[in-house]
C-alpha cells in the first residue's frame, strides 16, 4: 500500500501540534506577532520607493523627509517588539511542549513490561526521551513560524511587486519554478536523515553500554577492541550526516543562481521598460529591493527544510514507541484488591518468551533473536504466611515464575490466582503493592543508604529505616560509615559491596511490609556469617507473610514449608526438605553439592 509522504508529514505536524494545545494563547500570539513583523517588512522597499518617487518628480520637502523618516523609525520600533514577542512566546510554548512530550513519553516507557527491554540498548532508549524530544522544540519556536515568515513574505513580495510594475513582476518570476528541484531533494534529505538518527541512536547506546562495563573491558583488555568498534560506528555516522549535507548543499547553489537571475532579469527587462518610459527608477528601486524578500524565502527554505527534517524524524521516532502498546496494563474490569493474605496457586501455567522480536520491531528499535525459556504445564499453591522454595538448574524457569506472579509478563496458557482472585483481574498497583522483591541483581539508586532502604515505603520515617536496616543485618555497617545512613552508594550502589546491595535491597523489601516477600537468591554475595544473620531475620518474619525464596544455598531453603524442584520448565519433584532427601532423586544430588544453580 502507498503512503503519500507528504501526507504522513503532514500527519506528525499535526500529531506534535496537538500535544501543543495547553499553549495555543501562546502560539496564536506569537503566530500575529510574526505576521505583522512580516507585513512591516514589506513596506520598507515602499517607503524608498516613494522617497525616490517624489525626487524624481522634484515634489519633496523637509516635511515630507521628516514624515518618511518617522514612519521609518515607527516601522523598526514597532518590528523590534513583534519580534520579540514572537521570540519569547514561541520559545515559550516550545519548551512546554518538549517538557510535556518528555513526560509523556517517560510514562508510556515506565508502563511497558520487561518483555520489552529485553535486548534494547539503554542509550537507545535515553535518546527518545532526551535528545528526540528536545528537537520538537526547534519545530515550534523555529521551523514552522521560518515557513509561516517566509510564506508571507514570498507572496506579499510578489503582491507589492504586481502592485508596482505586472509587466516586470511577470519576469521576475521566471526563475521560481526552479523551486520544484529542492522538492526532490527534499524527499532525499528526509530520508537520509532518519538514516543518520537510528545510527546515532546506536551509537548512543553502544558507549552508554561501555560506560557501563567499563571494567569488563578493562580487565579483559578490550579496550583497544571497543575503541576501534566505536571509531568505526562513528565514521559510519560521520559519513550518514555528510551524506545528508551533500544533498542539502545542492540546494544552495540553486537558490543563489535564482537570486541571480532575479537581479538579471530586472536589470535587463527594468533597464529595457524604463527606456521605453514604461517604469520609473523609483519603481526599479523597489523591485530591486523586494528581490530580496521575494528570493530570501527560497533561499532559507534549504535550513527550513533540514530543520523540519531533523525535528519530524525525531518526532516520528518518539510516536513509534508511544503507539506502541503496552503489553501488560490493568483489563477494563479490573478491581484494587487492598491487603492480601497472600495465599498463591498457579494452574497449568505455561510461558515462553516468543513473540519478542515481533513486539520490539514494532517500537523502532535495535532487535535480536527472541530468547526462549518455557514453563510447562506449572501447577502448585503456595499458603498464605507459608515459605515456598524454588530450586534447580539455571534456566529451569525459577524467575520466571516470580516474574509471572508479579505481572512482568503474562501466561499464554492456565491461571494465577492470590486469595482465590485472577492476578489479570486486579489492578496493577494493587497487585504489585501486595509484593515485596529482593533480586540477585540488585539495583540501587544514585542517592543515600537512607533513601534506598526508605524507597520502599512511602513516607517512611527515619525509626523505621533503621529497624529495617536492622532486621537485613546491615544497619552495623552502615553505622561504620562517616555519613552513616546519608553515605550516598554511587550509580547503581557502586560504593557497596555485592552482599552490602543484597542487605540493602532486603532492607527495603522488610520495610514495605507486604504480604508476599520474593527472594531470588537474595544471600547468594554475602559472607557465610552475614548469610546467618540474614537467614535469623528472615526466619523471624517467615511466619508473618508469604515468602517465595529462589535458593542458591542449602542453609535458605532447609526450613522451608514447600520444595519445588524444577527442571527444563517442569516440576520434577516437591515436598519438604526432609522429604526430598529422602526420596534421593534429583533434589537430593542438588543438595549434596550444596545447592547451586
Amino acid at each position: 500500500m502507498f503512503i503519500n509522504p507528504y501526507t504522513a508529514i503532514m500527519k506528525t505536524i499535526i500529531r506534535i501540534i496537538k500535544y501543543a494545545k495547553p499553549w495555543r494563547t501562546a502560539i496564536i500570539f506569537s503566530t500575529i506577532a510574526l505576521l505583522l513583523m512580516s507585513g512591516l517588512q514589506l513596506l520598507l522597499p515602499m517607503v524608498a520607493r516613494e522617497l525616490l518617487a517624489r525626487i524624481a518628480a522634484d515634489n519633496l520637502s523637509i516635511k515630507i523627509v521628516v514624515w518618511l523618516t518617522v514612519a521609518l523609525a515607527g516601522v523598526y520600533i514597532m518590528r523590534i517588539i513583534f519580534q520579540f514577542t514572537h521570540d519569547y512566546l514561541s520559545h515559550f510554548a516550545g519548551n512546554n511542549l518538549v517538557n510535556t512530550m518528555r513526560h509523556k513519553l517517560y510514562n508510556h516507557i515506565q508502563q511497558f513490561s520487561p518483555k520489552w527491554f529485553l535486548d534494547k540498548s539503554t542509550g537507545q532508549v535515553v535518546a527518545r526521551v532526551n535528545t528526540d524530544t528536545m528537537r520538537l522544540e526547534n519545530l515550534v519556536a523555529h521551523s514552522l513560524p521560518d515557513l509561516i515568515s517566509s510564506a508571507l513574505i514570498f507572496f506579499g513580495a510578489i503582491g507589492m511587486l504586481l502592485y508596482i510594475n505586472p509587466l516586470l513582476t511577470a519576469f521576475l518570476c521566471i526563475p521560481i519554478p526552479l523551486i520544484l528541484i529542492t522538492s526532490i531533494f527534499a524527499r532525499r534529505i528526509r530520508k537520509l536523515y532518519v538514516t543518520a538518527k537510528n545510527i546515532e541512536a546506536h551509537m548512543l547506546g553502544d558507549v552508554t553500554d561501555n560506560i557501563q562495563g567499563i571494567k569488563e573491558i578493562q580487565v579483559f583488555n578490550r579496550q583497544d577492541y571497543e575503541s576501534q568498534k566505536i571509531a568505526t560506528g562513528y565514521n559510519k555516522l560521520r559519513n550518514a550526516w555528510l551524506k545528508a549535507a551533500f544533498w542539502r548543499a545542492l540546494v544552495n547553489p540553486l537558490v543563489f543562481l535564482m537570486h541571480g537571475m532575479g537581479h538579471i532579469t530586472i536589470i535587463l527587462a527594468g533597464g529595457l521598460l524604463a527606456y521605453h518610459g514604461h517604469t520609473s527608477a523609483a519603481d526599479i528601486t523597489a523591485f530591486i529591493l523586494y528581490i530580496g524578500m521575494v528570493y530570501m524565502p527560497i533561499g532559507n527554505l534549504a535550513r527550513i527544510i533540514e530543520d523540519m527534517q531533523d525535528s519530524l524524524t525525531s518526532g516520528k521516532r518518539i510516536f513509534e514507541i508511544m503507539d506502541t502498546p503496552t503489553e501488560i496494563a490493568d483489563s477494563p474490569t479490573a478491581i484494587a484488591v487492598g491487603v492480601l493474605k497472600g495465599d498463591i496457586e498457579f494452574s497449568n501455567v505455561s510461558f515462553d518468551y516468543q513473540g519478542i522480536k515481533e513486539v520490539q520491531q514494532e517500537s523502532g528499535l535495535t532487535t535480536e533473536e527472541p530468547v526462549t525459556h518455557i514453563l510447562n504445564n506449572i501447577s502448585f499453591t503456595a499458603p498464605a504466611n507459608k515459605t515456598l522454595a524454588l530450586v534447580g538448574p539455571t534456566g529451569a524457569g525459577k524467575t520466571t515464575i516470580t516474574s509471572l506472579l508479579t505481572r512482568f509478563f503474562d501466561v499464554n496458557r492456565g491461571g494465577i490466582t492470590i486469595d482465590g482472585t485472577d492476578i489479570r483481574d486486579m489492578t496493577l498497583k494493587s497487585l504489585r503493592d501486595n509484593i515485596s522483591m529482593v533480586l540477585q541483581d540488585v539495583y540501587l539508586f544514585n542517592g543515600t543508604i537512607g533513601d534506598n532502604i526508605g524507597y520502599g515505603k512511602e513516607g517512611a520515617i527515619q525509626d523505621e529505616i533503621i529497624d529495617a536496616a536492622k532486621k537485613a543485618a546491615i544497619h552495623d555497617f552502615i553505622m561504620t560509615l562517616p555519613e552513616g545512613y546519608d553515605t550516598v552508594v554511587g550509580e547503581r550502589g557502586t560504593r557497596l559491596s555485592g552482599g552490602q546491595k543484597q542487605r540493602v535491597a532486603l532492607a527495603r523489601a522488610i520495610l514495605r511490609g507486604s504480604s508476599i516477600l520474593i527472594l531470588d537468591e537474595a544471600t547468594s554475595a554475602v559472607d557465610n556469617e552475614t548469610e546467618r544473620n540474614i537467614q535469623a531475620a528472615i526466619n523471624k518474619i517467615s511466619g508473618s507473610r508469604t515468602m517465595i525464596v529462589i535458593a542458591h544455598r542449602l542453609s535458605t531453603i532447609m526450613h522451608a514449608d514447600q520444595i519445588l524442584y524444577l527442571e527444563n520448565g517442569m516440576i520434577k519433584e516437591r515436598g519438604t526438605y526432609k522429604q526430598l532427601i529422602d526420596k534421593k532423586g534429583a533434589f537430593a544430588k542438588l543438595a549434596k553439592g550444596g545447592i547451586q544453580g
